[in-house]
């Protein structure tokens, strides 16, 4: 993965931050080269041993979501669920959507730290390779934690997984954190401009 720093001044922006200094990382996502669209039992289980997802009881809301369709949802809580043939997907074309994680180790009996080593996203929806060109794929999120900036995330244009590395990110106790992805720019789907994504997986340690 290839991830640089900038130091820049943001004053009175849109995001409403108070004047002063930032390091703001830039993300080159990595991709997984062995990942593909396999059978069943591989796409609705798809966790490695060290995603922490479910042990730090994360919660993720959106903006908006598409209605449901001949049975099929796409809650927000399909990004957590470790099932790749789920999705989110939004309302509109995606632009400016939000996406949030939220890690409240008050609420988590046992856990009181948390180090997150990388996070993994699985852009567009699964389903099958069909579906996957036909909605939109995220193409460029601008992270923010607790409301401040952190990072610009670049991602490739793939069905595969992929993941930036956040070098020990520490969450404790004391605060409820929030870690919010904001959309900037997509990859267009080939028949929807709405937005799918599959999955986020946070990768790390609980103790």
């Amino acid at each position: 993965m290839k991830k640089a720093a900038i130091f820049f001044l943001v004053c009175m922006t849109t995001f409403s931050f108070s004047q002063r200094e930032f390091e703001i990382i830039l993300f080159e996502t990595v991709v997984n080269e062995f990942d593909v669209i396999g059978e069943d039992a591989y796409e609705k289980s798809n966790r490695v041993k060290e995603d922490i997802t479910l042990k730090v009881k994360a919660e993720v809301k959106t903006t908006t979501k598409a209605e449901a369709s001949g049975g099929v949802i796409f809650e927000a809580t399909n990004i957590l669920d470790g099932n790749m043939k789920t999705c989110w997907l939004s309302a509109g074309d995606g632009r400016n959507e939000d996406v949030e994680l939220v890690i409240d180790l008050e609420e988590v009996e046992g856990i009181n730290v948390a180090m997150i080593s990388d996070i993994y996203f699985f852009s567009g929806w699964r389903k099958d390779y069909q579906t996957w060109k036909e909605y939109s794929r995220i193409k460029k999120m601008i992270m923010t934690v607790n409301d401040l900036p952190y990072g610009e995330i670049t991602f490739q244009d793939t069905y595969k997984q992929q993941s930036i590395d956040l070098e020990k990110f520490k969450i404790d106790r004391t605060r409820r954190s929030r870690i919010r992805f904001r959309v900037v720019d997509m990859y267009k789907g080939s028949k929807y401009n709405q937005l799918a994504l599959s999955d986020i997986q946070i990768l790390g340690k609980a103790k």
